[in-house]
């Protein structure tokens, strides 16, 4: 087991507290005002028509079905991860074999690729875009310091099927540079999956994949900040 190397943040999180009572979804109680997730921000503006035509053909049982499990296996795979980064040796325990036989697969990439730990799940919030959030994991990704952002997949994903994804890590470097005075290289998004056998497979020869995608957050500051106006405006806040 690798021991990494912590250069720990002051975590944030204890100054935000989470409301979900809200009609507009989930927002987060700052020190300096009530900021809505950056998550709900980029489902209100970017998927939530996507995600509403789809409910509608798979019906909304099938729906929720599929949701569901989708999000207990990412919540548990993000878990798994998340214990071996902060060092628990039985950071498996439990663990279901199909979880298990996925995580195995990312663990040797994972020792390659990452260092120098500053923040798991670190809660932040931007005064400038006036959104919070938690992220997953702030730390050096191959050498540099990046965003990086656990996601689960049953098919390898093409960068517009991932477009939110980057926009929340460019929000999070935002919050980084505003609380920290750190400025991230990447946003990082790394996908472990286990391909649908209903779905094409570029890797006929295999049924598990660890997919690393790497983004300049300066490309996409401006969209960012764009999208979120935009939310404001809608919401009037």
């Amino acid at each position: 087991m690798k021991q990494f190397n912590y250069d720990l943040l002051e975590n944030k999180r204890d100054l935000l507290e989470q409301d979900n009572s809200g009609p507009n979804g989930r927002v987060y109680h700052a020190p300096k005002g009530t900021y809505p997730s950056i998550t709900n921000v980029l489902y209100e503006i970017i998927s939530k028509p996507g995600i509403q035509a789809w409910r509608e053909s798979v019906g909304k049982e099938e729906a929720d079905k599929i949701s569901r499990k989708a999000a207990r296996r990412g919540s548990r795979i993000h878990s798994y991860i998340e214990k071996y980064l902060e060092g628990n040796e039985n950071y498996l325990d439990k663990a279901p074999a199909d979880h298990m036989e996925l995580v195995k697969l990312a663990i040797p990439q994972i020792d390659e690729k990452i260092d120098n730990i500053r923040g798991v799940e670190l809660g932040m919030w931007s005064e400038g875009l006036k959104v919070a959030g938690t992220s997953d994991l702030i730390a050096d990704y191959e050498g540099e310091l990046a965003v990086i952002d656990w996601k689960t997949a049953t098919y390898i994903k093409k960068e517009k099927y991932i477009h939110t994804y980057i926009l929340q890590g460019t929000a999070y470097c935002r919050m980084l540079y505003e609380l920290y005075g750190l400025i991230p290289k990447k946003v990082v998004i790394c996908s472990l999956i286990r391909f649908d056998p209903m779905k094409y497979n570029p890797l006929m020869d295999q049924d598990i994949y660890v997919d690393w995608k790497v983004f300049n957050p300066l490309d996409y500051i401006k969209e960012l900040k764009s999208v979120v106006d935009t939310y404001h405006y809608k919401m009037g806040t």
